[in-house]
């Protein structure tokens, strides 16, 4: 097993070439490497099976962008399904120059439009997913965005389809330049948009690159279910094509559909969000162990909850089958990188999210910046290759070697390990780590898919609410939540029973806690005057 914190920085190799040309570079080396999707893609009309037809589909998308206006310098917000194709517009949006900035469709409208905004008068991308959700801010559309282009064929006059083609000329954005926009989580506000160049990109995941190169081969395969829009996938787009690494893309993350793709590609390496692997969690006891073939379970975007990586690691046949997480952001990338195995799952804590890979740095401040010493609470600071290029409309970015907010308490012990406790804006005193204690209540109540602590306001001594979801098929029993509740130190928590489905998420599945806690507020106010039912 690689020990994750002893990479050298000065080995860590440098990107090929810009994201926009990498394709092509990839289909010269590894054609015929497997680039798989578990649905069709709906935008490009060709078969994409391997690297080769991936980069042809990233020319096609090119040569239409080209035949539609598209030149070096324009800003394209993209908003389509969640599927890896939009991987491949970012690409073809590259390799000409352009900037593409990937919205999730599942924003909210509203966020969609501020997101417009900010971008100063995009072009706008969509497909007929992304059209029917902006179909109704038509009005809005003409002041925000310099015109409406659609990569599918539609009846709307007031929309250009993106079908003409006209032979482009590549003139790619350089390693250092901005590259691609893509946003924050949103969990705790409105999302934040995030530029990124192909070397910050490639600095996401150049020690995973150092790590798995070696131990990887042609007959791997690397199974993902995320969102495609994000930094992340970006990032593991450009490992996948520097390594030849063979690859499948799952859009469709429905556990009876996981299971036949499991069963039918026997992957070796899977990724997803967390809360995803904990929809899975029933697919880890199914008789016919359609996880039985994965050594590596992959996440990058939460911790995980000790039961699911239990879970997933016993449902595993594999004799060095580990769990790899990494603790970051958007604008960071990863910083520390933990491998769990089996016999480790047992003592498993998600509050640890191991060390500093190569080329990254952390450090615990106080409110003053003085750093801290082992074993002492602060703020979370940290120093990656992965950092952002800036944020779009902010103030200029400070030097690389300078520290960066992460936004987290936490505190390094004495073997340099970093424990994760709070962000900064859910944090209520007094009460410890409210990731702690979700991450014990859902170990005490297997019968519950997520289970979230909120503040009922912002103050530091807010009053703390809990909103649980039980798996489907089980019935909420409110005593044994609040016996589990007294155990972990919070003796009288309210709680409200929600499906998953009613959950307000992002586009990673990840809750989105401002959002819950305004509709939670409501929710009580309404029961005080008597019309909740």
């Amino acid at each position: 097993m690689p020990d994750v914190s002893a990479l050298n920085l000065d080995d860590i190799p440098q990107p090929t070439a810009s994201l926009g040309v990498l394709p092509a570079i990839a289909a010269e080396k590894h054609p015929d490497t497997p680039f798989l999707s578990d649905t069709a893609w709906r935008t490009y009309d060709g078969p994409v099976r391997n690297f080769a037809e991936f980069a042809l589909a990233v020319d096609d998308y090119a040569d239409r962008f080209w035949a539609a206006g598209i030149r070096r310098g324009d800003m394209v917000a993209v908003v389509q399904r969640n599927h890896i194709e939009v991987e491949a517009v970012m690409c073809g949006l590259g390799k000409i120059g352009a900037l593409p900035a990937l919205l999730s469709s599942s924003m909210e409208v509203g966020e969609l439009l501020e997101c417009f905004a900010r971008l100063e008068n995009p072009y706008l991308l969509v497909d007929s997913l992304g059209l029917s959700r902006l179909a109704g801010s038509r009005r809005a559309l003409r002041l925000l965005t310099r015109n409406v282009l659609c990569l599918e064929e539609t009846e709307e006059s007031w929309v250009v389809p993106v079908q003409e083609r006209l032979p482009h000329t590549a003139d790619p954005r350089d390693e250092d330049e901005w590259f691609v926009i893509t946003h924050s989580s949103g969990t705790t506000g409105t999302p934040k948009m995030a530029a990124h160049s192909t070397r910050s990109l490639f600095g996401m995941v150049a020690p995973m690159i150092m790590i798995f190169r070696d131990q990887y081969t042609p007959s791997d395969l690397n199974a993902k279910h995320l969102s495609f829009v994000h930094a992340r996938t970006c990032a593991g787009m450009l490992a996948s094509l520097e390594t030849g690494m063979p690859a499948l893309a799952i859009a469709d993350p429905d556990p009876a559909h996981v299971k036949k793709l499991m069963l039918e590609h026997r992957p070796t390496s899977v990724e997803t969000h967390p809360n995803v692997y904990i929809q899975w969690e029933p697919l880890a006891a199914d008789p016919d162990r359609p996880f039985s073939g994965v050594e590596r379970f992959i996440s990058t975007f939460d911790a995980m909850h000790p039961r699911t990586v239990r879970s997933l690691l016993a449902a595993s046949d594999h004799p060095g089958a580990h769990y790899f997480e990494a603790y970051g952001q958007t604008e960071s990338g990863p910083i520390c990188l933990r491998i769990v195995t089996r016999e480790e799952s047992s003592d498993y804590s998600p509050r640890n999210v191991g060390h500093a890979g190569g080329g990254m740095e952390i450090r615990i401040v106080d409110e003053k910046g003085e750093p801290q010493p082992a074993n002492t609470p602060g703020f979370i600071e940290t120093r990656s290759l992965g950092r952002m290029r800036g944020y779009v409309g902010g103030d200029p970015m400070p030097a690389d070697d300078s520290w960066w907010p992460m936004g987290d308490i936490g505190r390094q012990l004495d073997d340099g390990s970093l424990e994760l406790l709070d962000r900064i804006v859910e944090h209520v005193d007094g009460v410890g780590s409210l990731l702690e204690k979700e991450d014990s209540l859902l170990e005490a109540l297997p019968e519950l898919v997520e289970l979230v602590l909120v503040k009922a306001d912002d103050s530091p001594d807010s009053t703390v609410f809990a909103v649980a979801c039980p798996r489907p098929g089980s019935m909420p029993d409110p005593e044994r939540f609040h016996a589990a509740a007294a155990e972990v130190g919070l003796d009288g928590l309210q709680v409200r029973f929600w499906e998953w489905e009613a959950m307000p998420v992002t586009g990673s599945y990840k809750v989105r806690r401002a959002v819950l806690r305004d509709r939670l507020a409501s929710r009580i106010q309404r029961t005080s005057l008597g019309k909740e039912s």
